[in-house]
């Protein structure tokens, strides 16, 4: 048999090769899927900002309130127009005069009529309305920035919920992931030992099925934790298609990390969330709104006084030209407004005014005994979740070196695969445990910052 001689690749055809293969992988394999968007708690917090269309709409609901700050000023402000006109006259009219048996026929005008006026208005006392309306637009901007201040807090918590629940996921697949090894390795001891006879059939079926029943869990937790980062990435604007990875922050409970005094912390922190809330700015703001409202309500029982002065010119003629016929006036004076009756509607407004100040108090107060109460629940959960992660803190540790036991005890013939099993749910169920109390801190803790105002 003749052996059949193979011509080794030239460089260039490798490289030719190697070129092709990256082309095609190019159209096959979007780019986007090559790279990862790794993010942290505070970058997705950063992302969830600069995309969130609500906190951006109420960015814009200020620049509207600036505007109105600028409307409202313009009462307070001189105005000042200039109107001209020009009129031709195709037919002028004519009159007569009868004056015994005579009859005089005269024309009244000109074929052409400019006109041309510059007037000054100027308010000086409109009843305390005018600066009372731009006391409230000031007001208004504050209380838009406090709304804006709180779509921002809701954001932020969004943010973390989404990106906590994703570490949670991935911590949720760890386990499961671990538990089916553990699962596996223990079907490949019970296969050994059953095949040199040292343990019964019932073992063996026992831990494939043991294994299997893992499986679907795995499933689950993989699609778990797809659904949870497609949540995390839609909330941040970033395409489904993109790859992302979440960096967790390590877990710090110490005191130094936290405000943990009891009694005393719940009260420092229930005084910086009644001052700092964006809730409670805006019941203050609405409160101080509505309070003004009344003394421009009130503005109409009081007389307005304005100043005003024209400066007119008007020039008349049959030929089409400004320089015959022209005159000029200034006229300068005062005009006053005395309200003597108007069939009660300042008082229906005055009275409207008021009924809306009240509520606007009563709604303040609501808000302060719900926001004292959303502190004292956010650290409630605190410390329980606090608490959950010290009492879990140790049983990993425990269950693992039980696992380990109970293994060899299995594999030398001392222990029985229940203990075995049994074990390994227990350090599956530890470490389950441990994941929602990192998972329940971290939200305890976001929730408390936002009940506090503290972001």
């Amino acid at each position: 048999m003749i052996p059949i001689q193979r011509k080794p690749i030239v460089p260039f055809r490798v490289a030719t090769i190697a070129l092709t293969t990256f082309l095609i992988a190019s159209i096959i394999v979007p780019q986007s899927s090559w790279a990862e968007t790794k993010l942290t708690v505070q970058q997705a917090i950063e992302r969830a900002i600069g995309h969130n269309r609500a906190y951006l709409a109420s960015q814009q609901e200020i620049e509207k309130a600036q505007s109105e700050v600028a409307q409202a000023r313009s009462g307070a402000l001189p105005r000042i127009s200039f109107d001209a006109d020009y009129s031709r006259n195709f037919v002028i009219p004519r009159f007569f005069l009868t004056e015994g048996d005579e009859t005089i026929e005269f024309q009244m005008g000109f074929k052409n009529n400019w006109n041309a006026a510059v007037s000054l208005n100027q308010p000086l006392w409109q009843g305390g309305k005018v600066f009372a309306a731009l006391d409230i637009a000031k007001t208004y901007k504050k209380y838009t920035e406090a709304v804006s201040d709180q779509a921002r807090a809701e954001v932020v918590y969004g943010a973390e919920m989404l990106f906590h629940s994703v570490v949670l996921a991935n911590s949720a697949l760890e386990v499961v992931k671990a538990a089916h090894l553990a699962a596996t390795e223990n079907l490949q001891v019970v296969e050994k030992l059953f095949d040199k006879g040292m343990v019964p059939k019932y073992d063996l079926l026992r831990a494939r099925v043991d294994q299997a029943n893992i499986e679907p869990d795995l499933l689950a937790a993989e699609s778990n934790l797809k659904l949870a980062e497609k949540n995390l990435k839609s909330f941040l604007g970033i395409e489904l298609s993109e790859s992302v990875s979440v960096i967790a922050e390590d877990i710090d409970t110490t005191t130094s990390s936290m405000i943990w005094s009891s009694t005393t912390a719940l009260d420092s922190l229930t005084n910086i969330a009644l001052s700092r809330r964006p809730e409670m700015l805006q019941a203050e703001y609405n409160t101080e709104m509505r309070k003004r409202a009344i003394r421009v309500a009130r503005g109409g029982y009081y007389p307005s006084l304005n100043a005003f002065s024209i400066y007119s010119w008007q020039s008349q003629s049959d030929a089409f030209s400004l320089k015959k016929n022209n005159s000029r006036s200034i006229t300068a004076g005062l005009s006053l407004s005395i309200p003597i009756f108007n069939g009660g509607q300042t008082r229906g407004e005055v009275a409207s005014r008021r009924a809306e100040y009240t509520q606007a108090r009563l709604s303040a107060r609501d808000m302060e005994d719900q926001v004292r109460l959303q502190v004292e629940q956010a650290y409630d959960l605190l410390i329980q979740a606090r608490r959950s992660i010290e009492t879990v803190a140790g049983t990993i540790a425990e269950a693992e070196e039980a696992n380990r036991i109970a293994r060899l005890r299995f594999e030398s013939g001392m222990g029985t695969q229940l203990e075995v099993l049994s074990v390994q749910a227990a350090l599956t169920q530890a470490r389950n445990a441990k994941a929602h109390a990192d998972y329940n801190y971290n939200m305890a803790r976001a929730g408390l910052s936002r009940a506090v105002g503290l972001k």
